[in-house]
């Protein structure tokens, strides 16, 4: 995030131009210093002396934490978003990995971090990111406007764990401190970020973080008159860089925590908005919802970005339609961070999945050896470049030297599988990893990669997914619900799916049903036990029925 020096240089400017709206919080950038120097300054009284000082958050975008990152990125002290959908063993793992002196968390997501342990955890200190709290209202029990100690409760089955005190504190409390005299000496000059479905923790030094930051500028042209919005959650290391791109540039940062897509709209038009990040099921729904039809006529909107592995067709001609020609398309990893986009105009004629190298990147593709592939020729993916981590938090070491035409190069090796064409733009082809349990052979999994993308690719279909499935019930089967574009159009996506799957992976039993809601998280992944939960009963019943009816049919 950006640092107090930087908000100091824009209120200097701009004093009253606003840097961060909120609802109807607006701080403009004289506010948005004081506000960040006073809590820098009464979190750095409660960072240990000695040691690595590291912060989590878990919480939704808003002011509060818009300050509270700021104060953090001023104090050097690395501050890592958590996703409050993981599971709960692999919270674990990553509070015991960071080992956290600071927490901010919101009220509602405070549940979660109760009776989780990590080694300095008892002497941490819990930022509540709720204004609230400093007027007296008790969301938790603490007295207003002080600090106060209570039991930190321990694993199952270790009661005496609990009675280890822990210091609890609300934002507008820290915010009452008196301004910093002078900046203190950045404890570290590193970001760290988590990579989803697991405990890994990528690092990024400072100076990698500044030539991506150059490179987002000259790749979309963010300057002081755009004006972003923020529609995807913070703890995504793509919708972090671009709010700290975009308030480095001295631009205006719009944050948006509801997901709704009638408020979205209504912002997009009330704050003039320029750019704006967006996680894909919000994009989703708010490209679905009649408030969108407009926004393309506003004419104000020039820049759209999500990351588009599960987009489709679909989800491209709508924003078209909506929005107007904005929509970038983006292959982002923890890794790597934003490698290859789909521009708008590239979208109406490449397939989904395929995207041009960002400035500052290059990719290549290599073979089971690791030796680099000439075009045309499908291998694993390879990524260097200014958004490229720099390793791994547990030093593992996952780069090789490559020379891909301009001399030997350090390149990181993605687990992602793809093809480079003439033009050097990337299709994704597969998955070299992460596969589900049943789907370990590679020329399966390559077949339902291509049927997914094949799908993606269908106008007819507003949304779909390819799940396989190992159940009592059906099977080793594959599930393919489907949002038809249009009510009455359920007939037409149905077969148009029946037809890929036959064609695809004749192999397996694939059953096709239509659905109200897909469920995602906000990096794209299909929530997979919601989605079956809510399926696979209709699936049975439908399968019991049609047995029924044979029987009946041979008696």
């Amino acid at each position: 995030m950006i640092k107090l020096d930087d908000i100091r240089r824009h209120a200097a400017a701009r004093p009253d131009a606003i840097a961060v709206v909120d609802g109807t919080t607006r701080l403009s950038w004289t506010d948005f210093a004081d506000a960040v120097d006073r809590f820098a300054a009464g979190l750095v009284a409660r960072l240990p002396e000695t040691g690595p000082a590291r912060a989590v958050f878990l919480a939704d975008p808003s002011g509060e934490l818009a300050v509270a990152l700021a104060a953090c990125a001023t104090l050097g002290v690395p501050c890592t978003g958590l996703d409050p959908g993981q599971e709960g063993d692999r919270l674990d793992a990553l509070l015991g990995t960071l080992d956290p002196c600071a927490v901010f968390v919101d009220p509602h997501y405070r549940p979660l971090l109760e009776g989780r342990t990590w080694p300095s955890g008892p002497a941490s200190s819990w930022i509540t990111l709720d204004t609230a709290v400093a007027d007296g209202t008790e969301t938790v029990k603490r007295a207003p406007a002080q600090d106060v100690r209570e039991p930190v409760p321990g694993g199952a089955g270790a009661p005496e764990a609990s009675a280890a005190p822990r210091t609890e504190v609300s934002f507008r409390r820290l915010s009452e401190s008196e301004p910093l005299r002078r900046l203190p000496e950045p404890l570290h000059r590193e970001s760290l970020g988590v990579v989803p479905g697991g405990q890994r923790i990528t690092v990024r030094r400072a100076a990698t973080e500044g030539r991506g930051l150059v490179g987002l500028i000259d790749e979309f042209g963010f300057d002081a008159h755009d004006t972003h919005l923020v529609a995807a959650p913070l703890w995504l290391p793509l919708s972090l860089q671009l709010a700290r791109t975009l308030l480095a540039v001295g631009a205006t940062v719009v944050l948006d925590a509801t997901q709704d897509a009638q408020a979205l709209a209504a912002l997009v038009t009330a704050e003039h908005v320029t750019t704006a990040v967006f996680d894909p099921g919000t994009l989703g729904r708010l490209l679905a919802h009649p408030a969108s039809a407009q926004l393309a006529s506003l004419g104000r909107l020039r820049c759209v970005i999500a990351p588009g592995r599960h987009l489709g067709r679909w989800a491209v001609n709508a924003a078209w339609e909506r929005l107007g020609p904005v929509l970038h398309l983006a292959y982002t990893t923890p890794e790597t961070g934003l490698s290859a986009i789909l521009t708008p105009e590239e979208g109406q004629v490449s397939r989904m999945r395929t995207g041009r190298a960002v400035f500052g990147t290059t990719i290549a593709v290599l073979d089971a050896e690791g030796a680099v592939l000439p075009a045309g020729r499908p291998g694993r993916v390879a990524v260097r470049g200014h958004h490229v981590m720099d390793g791994y938090l547990d030093g593992e070491d996952a780069f090789v030297t490559l020379d891909a035409g301009a001399g030997e190069q350090r390149f990181f090796v993605t687990d992602d599988l793809g093809v480079l064409d003439e033009q050097g733009r990337l299709t994704l082809t597969g998955r070299g990893s992460g596969v589900t349990s049943p789907a370990r052979d590679r020329a399966l999994d390559a077949a339902l990669f291509r049927l997914e993308s094949d799908l993606l690719n269908l106008p007819c279909l507003r949304d779909t997914a390819v799940v396989r499935v190992s159940l009592p019930t059906l099977g080793d089967a594959l599930v393919v619900p489907f949002i038809a574009v249009a009510v009455g159009r359920e007939v037409s996506g149905h077969t148009a799916l029946r037809t890929a799957c036959a064609r695809r992976v004749p192999s397996i039993p694939a059953h096709v049903i239509a659905v109200d809601h897909i469920p995602y998280s906000p990096t794209g992944r299909i929530r997979t036990a919601e989605l079956l939960e809510a399926v696979v009963p209709i699936i049975t019943l439908n399968l019991q029925l049609e047995q029924t009816v044979h029987q009946e049919i041979s008696a």
